[in-house]
């Protein structure tokens, strides 16, 4: 009889276990990112949507779902970090541990979250060893199904709603890892002025809903086919783009 990899095999802390954590640089940094995610992320913000300030959603709207039913994870890394690369090590070190932990079939398998905190790293530091962290792998995660996000006192991506919301100012630098869903649309149907990128995360993104447990909604099936028509229009640009300028060849 096969046994479940639990949490702690993989030295991930519930939110409950963070804030019990005994004082130290880590812990701190821990709990700080815990009570940013609680009092923040998971929190509704009028500057989200200014078309719609009194919206109750969340500045992410994954992160409640994800914290109520205890499916996010908090963890530092197990090894020193002196290099972009080594940050990259550490993050793909919980791929496999986000996919094996249960639940690993239907609706609640998406709302698995690990979040990596990087106290270690000052915010000076922070814009290359996280964001050009995430430039750098991003996609390869996305063609796996799995989305990252890049926080840091630094950040200055906007949200989707509000150029001048900057949601991802973090008060110590992190990574998140998290299996892709249907709002993340929202990230991946928009074009980034770069052909093949674009591609590669519609491509990316239709290939996960496909696979979706359960199937998708009929909403989400519309969406969808309106994708499939984008990504036509993409291939079609892409193949009128000369060769030497269209960026590394498509794995």
């Amino acid at each position: 009889m096969s046994i479940s990899p639990t949490p702690q095999d993989f030295g991930l802390l519930t939110p409950a276990e963070v804030e019990q954590l005994s004082p130290s640089s880590g812990a701190d940094a821990l709990k700080a990112m815990l009570q940013w995610v609680n009092d923040f992320v998971a929190q509704p913000h009028p500057e989200r949507d200014p078309q719609n300030p009194d919206s109750r959603a969340a500045v992410c709207p994954f992160m409640p779902g994800s914290l109520a039913k205890g499916l996010t994870w908090f963890t530092l890394p197990k090894e020193p970090v002196h290099s972009p690369d080594d940050v990259i090590r550490v993050t793909e070190s919980y791929r496999g541990p986000l996919k094996s932990l249960p639940p690993t079939s239907g609706r609640d398998a998406r709302f698995k979250t690990i979040i990596i905190v990087f106290p270690m790293v000052d915010a000076g530091m922070a814009p290359k060893f996280i964001d050009e962290v995430h430039e750098r792998v991003a996609i390869s995660y996305r063609s796996d199904g799995l989305m990252l996000g890049e926080f840091h006192s630094e950040n200055q991506k906007h949200g989707s709603h509000n150029p001048q919301f900057y949601g991802l100012k973090s008060p110590v630098p992190a990574i998140a890892i998290r299996l892709m869903v249907a709002l993340d649309h929202l990230f991946l149907a928009k074009s980034s002025g770069n052909l093949i990128e674009d591609l590669e995360n519609l491509l990316a993104y239709t290939k996960s809903m496909s696979y979706m447990d359960p199937p998708p909604s009929e909403k989400v099936k519309e969406m969808l086919d309106s994708l499939w028509d984008d990504l036509k229009v993409l291939l079609k640009r892409a193949m009128e783009v000369p060769p030497d300028e269209q960026g590394p060849a498509l794995e």
